[in-house]
C-alpha cells in the first residue's frame, strides 16, 4: 500500500512541476518579430521587396538593435541583484522606451512598421509568458 501511496505521489508531483516548468516565467523574450519561428515563417511569406526592405532596415539600424540588447541585459542585471535600485531602473525603463520608440518611428519611415516589433514593446522583443526572468527574477 505504501509502495502504492509513494507511487501516485511520484506522478502527481512530476506532472505538477512538468506543468510549472512548461509555462515559463514571465519575462523578456522574442516576441511574435522576426526572432521567433513564427516571425520566421511570416518572413518567408513576404514578397521579394517587403523581404529586401526588412533586411535593409536590419542592417541599417543594427546598432540601435545593439543597444536595445545591451540595456535589456543592464536591466535584467540591475532586477536580478540582491539590491536593486529603483531609480536606475527606472531610468532604463526611460531609455529603452525612447530606443524602441525611435525603433518604431525608423520602421514607420521604412514602410515596415507591421514587421518590426512583434507583439510587445519593438524589436521583437515582449513582456510575456516566454520562459524569459523577469523583473523577480523568474520568481513568481
Amino acid at each position: 500500500m505504501k509502495k502504492k501511496i509513494a507511487a501516485v505521489v511520484l506522478v502527481l508531483g512530476l506532472a505538477t512541476s512538468g506543468v510549472a516548468l512548461a509555462r515559463g516565467g514571465m519575462g523578456m523574450g522574442p516576441g511574435a518579430g522576426m526572432g521567433c519561428p513564427q516571425g520566421i515563417a511570416q518572413y518567408q511569406q513576404l514578397d521579394e521587396a517587403t523581404r529586401t526592405k526588412i533586411d535593409a532596415f536590419q542592417r541599417d539600424n543594427q546598432d540601435l538593435r545593439k543597444q536595445i540588447v545591451m540595456k535589456h541585459a543592464a536591466m535584467r542585471a540591475l532586477m536580478t541583484s540582491q539590491n536593486a535600485d529603483p531609480a536606475a531602473a527606472s531610468k532604463l525603463s526611460g531609455e529603452l522606451f525612447d530606443l524602441q520608440a525611435t525603433m518604431q518611428e525608423k520602421a514607420k519611415a521604412a514602410g515596415i512598421s507591421q514587421y518590426v516589433g512583434g507583439c510587445g514593446m519593438g524589436g521583437a522583443m515582449g513582456i510575456g509568458p516566454r520562459g524569459g526572468r523577469g523583473m523577480k527574477g523568474g520568481r513568481m
